[in-house]
């Protein structure tokens, strides 16, 4: 009878790994991190920039239930409600930035008729992992009631634990290009200070030793040649990890560099499981950003 067992073993083995990979359910680490921005994700179908029916919904759900993640960053969502739609409470616990919303928004470009809904940061964190909410980074937000705050958690696993910030910066200047632009010397001014905000916030992280991960839209492409932002948050004397370096942004053939991002530091990049970053592949035209993850090993 071992003999049969072994023999079975021995012949299962070659396809483990993908079992594991279809099933969705085995993890190369401790906790997977999703970064997505859902592009105007509302409470109520039919309304704002971009209205949804209920199929928008369900397929947004199918595509989080593939993402196979611990936790999800998430941007561009109106509020609790609209992520209870895609990020069902029997297995997800959500925590939305307690901005307050700013009333009826700005015309859609394209749908004048429409307005723009309230755009928040969060996280949908699955239910079981330990976790504890920090005060919102609202200087993100500068004096603009539009501009998005951060989202501050810890999440701890394995006894070890690990603080994570979700943040959407200013959009519009995006790289040298823009910088050079003076019709954005204001917005790119806007930016470079919420750059400031998340350095000062990386190097109390830092100062109190807690391994960090800063994630979502940067509206920035971070990993270009001598980007200011990234030599900013990343000064030569203090480097960070930045995962999306070196790599090809596949989500839209016009984009090919990333403005989504992970940034580590404080012990954070050592737990990076080598070789995990994806890009998943969009499912249909919405939303506009495709989701990254990552695996990190909390446990020693």
């Amino acid at each position: 009878m071992r003999t049969l067992h072994l023999v079975f073993l021995f012949r299962w083995l070659p396809i483990l790994p993908l079992l594991a990979l279809f099933s969705g359910t085995v993890h190369a680490a401790d906790l997977r991190v999703v970064a997505w921005n859902l592009e105007h994700l509302n409470d109520t179908a039919g309304r704002g920039c971009l209205p949804r029916r209920q199929g928008d919904y369900d397929a947004i759900a199918r595509q989080v239930e593939r993402l196979d993640a611990d936790i999800v960053a998430f941007q561009e969502v109106e509020n609790e409600a609209a992520a209870r739609r895609v990020f069902p409470p029997s297995r997800w616990r959500v925590e939305v930035s307690s901005r307050p919303s700013a009333g009826p928004g700005r015309p859609c470009w394209d749908r004048p008729e429409q307005r723009l809904g309230h755009l928040a940061t969060g996280f949908a964190l699955r239910r079981g992992i330990a976790y504890r909410r920090h005060r919102d980074v609202s200087e993100l937000g500068g004096d603009d009631p539009f501009e998005r705050w951060g989202t501050d958690i810890t999440v701890t696993r394995g006894g070890r634990e690990l603080r994570l910030l979700s943040v959407h910066l200013k959009t519009g200047c995006w790289g040298a290009s823009q910088d050079e632009d003076e019709e954005r010397e204001d917005l790119c001014a806007f930016l470079r200070g919420q750059f400031g905000v998340v350095g000062d916030w990386i190097e109390a992280r830092r100062a109190k030793r807690e391994a960090f991960v800063v994630l979502g839209d940067f509206n920035r492409r971070l990993a270009a040649p001598g980007d200011w932002a990234w030599t900013a948050l990343s000064p030569p004397s203090a480097p960070l990890e930045l995962p999306t370096a070196g790599r090809v942004a596949r989500c839209d053939p016009r984009f090919k560099e990333f403005i989504d991002h992970f940034v580590l530091g404080a012990g954070a990049e050592a737990m990076l499981v080598s070789d995990s970053f994806r890009e998943f592949p969009r499912k249909g035209r919405h939303p506009d950003h495709c989701a990254l993850s990552i695996d990190l090993r909390l446990r020693g």
